[in-house]
């Protein structure tokens, strides 16, 4: 716009820039208002939905360490049925693989330790639920698909000697007391100090040498 103009022919420019151009302004100003409020709304709703889950989660613990399994099990399947995204749903999953454990019911432990597995986003559950799946398969005689889950594990970094004391529990469970004894001790060797699973660990590497000597 010219500054030299008269302010009639200004306000006459004025108004034909709004003419041609006010409607755009108008939609883009809606436009991002709508945006914005939705981002608002989205990120409460996201809010909501992980506090809902955590109390569902504290709930669902509490339950358990007072051995109230009917109402664990439906806080964990609320969890798992209603917040699936969310970091609670695969630990659900893992509480009710060890209550089916503790019923024996084997295959419905390895159906959850597998969907555990699939959906969690924290390492250490992933871990977690894949070793545990490789003990369920191995007490099913499922020898084949728990040596492929392990030769699968390309990212073990600290979990290194727990796979490898299953390797030997694999050995052990198809009566390899040779390959056992090898797997043992090197998880032994690669077992970082005051592991809590120290002693028992080596009392099985005893216990199979100890076969294995009496076997020559």
């Amino acid at each position: 716009m010219d500054i030299h103009a008269s302010e009639k022919e200004q306000v006459e420019a004025l108004k034909k820039w709004w003419k041609e151009n006010g409607s755009s302004i108008i939609t883009g100003l809606l436009l991002g208002a709508a945006i914005l409020l939705g981002g608002k709304a989205w990120f409460s709703y996201r809010e909501t939905q992980a506090l809902s889950a955590s109390n569902i989660y504290a709930q669902m613990m509490a339950a358990a360490n007072s051995n109230d399994t009917e109402i664990a099990r439906k806080q964990a399947s609320d969890l798992i049925a209603n917040y699936t995204g969310s970091a609670y749903a695969p630990l659900a999953s893992l509480l009710l693989a060890k209550l089916a454990v503790q019923e024996n019911e084997l295959a419905a432990a390895q159906a959850q330790l597998q969907w555990a597995l699939d959906h969690a986003s924290s390492t250490e559950v992933k871990h977690t639920a894949r070793m545990r799946l490789v003990r369920t398969m191995i007490e099913q005689q499922q020898f084949v698909p728990a040596a492929e889950l392990l030769a699968s594990v390309t990212d073990a970094g600290a979990y290194r000697y727990l796979y490898t004391e299953l390797e030997g529990d694999l050995a052990m469970a198809q009566n390899k007391p040779q390959e056992a004894a090898r797997a043992y001790k090197q998880a032994l060797d690669n077992m970082p100090a005051r592991a809590p699973n120290q002693a028992f660990l080596t009392a099985k590497y005893e216990n199979v040498t100890g076969a294995v000597d009496h076997e020559q």
